[in-house]
């Protein structure tokens, strides 16, 4: 537990995005490692020492900011509390050094606000990404009342999270527009199939040709797509596999790069994740994180070890460490 958790006077510097023109670059969604203390996988507490690394190893990468508790954080397993807590911890233990957005979404409106106040009665301003409704199945119309309502509520600077293949809910190119030019959006983590030609692909074209890059900004929410979204005119990446700081600094590289010019140099760096990405991925969900900082996680899900075929993906996973993110070494010896 961090100083400022125990003294909520004791709260340090305070970095918020305000505006779209501030999201732009590498956000990792920070993993929450849990401590082996509960082996029904139940109630584990925390490994805030781990989480403490975990950030400055990501910070020393160079990353331009940090998500915490978002889906790669574990945010449908943890406990209410552990949610805002952790959030806490980590606006404290990052103390200014780069901005925070909060995993705060829901498929309940209300649940939504009450969870950006609750965190903002101790954080005071702060960004917030979240998802689009979820197993309630809202129309267009209950989507952009929900965006507005939260923003409205909170006050608070939203960065949309678009979904579908999680949440089987699906912002429109209309609707995206339109919660454009509410001044509290400023941004939209897209986590569709946009690299290959179809629908999704043409949405978010649409997207990012119809919207003001001052009012909004678009960032991939698919871990082999940054070079993609740049491509199209986007501005950076929400990642999972950013966690692993080797891959953070490659997707800096890769921006770097095109905004160099070198494009061709980018793609290629970009398809030079791809083994690192598919193991991260392995399961269809970023589980395999689990086993790359050695931490349990909370059931339903399960380390990769014990699923179908997972002592293979395991053993991958540890030689991918030990050729290709040397950082994590520590967190198996």
């Amino acid at each position: 537990m961090s100083d400022t958790q125990k003294n909520p006077q004791a709260r340090g510097k305070r970095k918020s995005l305000s505006s779209a023109k501030e999201f732009t670059g590498v956000f990792p969604a920070v993993f929450t490692p849990l401590n082996n203390d509960d082996p029904t996988r139940l109630r584990n507490t925390i490994d805030y020492a781990k989480a403490k690394i975990i950030i400055d190893d990501l910070i020393a990468a160079g990353v331009d900011g940090l998500v915490p508790v978002g889906t790669t954080g574990q945010s449908p397993t943890v406990s209410p509390k552990q949610h805002i807590d952790f959030i806490k911890f980590t606006l404290d233990y990052v103390d200014g050094r780069v901005p925070i957005i909060a995993g705060a979404g829901s498929n309940c409106t209300r649940e939504t606000v009450d969870m950006i106040q609750a965190i903002q009665r101790d954080a005071g301003e702060l960004a917030c990404l979240c998802v689009t409704g979820y197993y309630n199945n809202p129309p267009q119309e209950g989507l952009v009342r929900h965006f507005e309502t939260v923003a409205a509520e909170t006050g608070a600077k939203l960065v949309i999270y678009n979904v579908p293949g999680r949440t089987s809910s699906y912002l429109e190119p209309d609707t995206l527009v339109h919660l454009s030019r509410n001044a509290d959006i400023i941004g939209l983590k897209q986590s569709v199939d946009f690299r290959n030609p179809g629908k999704h692909r043409e949405d978010t074209q649409s997207v990012l040709q119809r919207v003001s890059a001052e009012d909004i900004s678009v960032v991939s929410g698919e871990d082999d797509s940054l070079y993609a979204i740049l491509e199209m005119g986007g501005r950076g990446i929400i990642t999972a596999s950013g966690n692993i700081p080797e891959v953070s600094r490659a997707y800096l590289n890769i921006i770097k790069a095109f905004r160099d010019g070198d494009r061709k140099g980018a793609e290629a760096m970009q398809a030079g994740l791809d083994p690192i990405i598919k193991a991260v991925f392995c399961r269809k969900n970023p589980i395999p994180l689990g086993t790359f900082f050695n931490s349990p996680l909370y059931l339903p899900l399960v380390p990769v070890r014990e699923t179908k075929g997972g002592e293979e993906a395991h053993a991958k996973i540890l030689e991918l460490i030990s050729t290709s993110a040397p950082s994590l070494k520590k967190y198996h010896g």
